[in-house]
């Protein structure tokens, strides 16, 4: 358990500023994907990108922020 514990705090100063660009791109792609309206959103559905955006952990935010809303 010691040995979990160390490996663990080791690995932290690399994992948490993966995990807060995470989180960025996950408020920063539903806080627009919720603010703008259906017509200005790529297939017209919301949901599927929201579903996008949360299973596909990462790079789902990349791909709405870059391919999924029209300008």
């Amino acid at each position: 358990m010691d040995a979990d514990f160390q490996q663990l705090k080791e690995l932290l100063p690399i994992l948490l500023p993966l995990i807060v660009l995470n989180l960025i791109l996950l408020i920063v792609s539903f806080r627009d994907l919720i603010s703008r309206p259906a017509s200005r959103v790529r297939g017209g559905n919301k949901v599927v990108w929201g579903l996008v955006i949360v299973l596909v952990n990462t790079i789902g935010p990349i791909i709405y922020l870059v391919g999924g809303r029209k300008d």
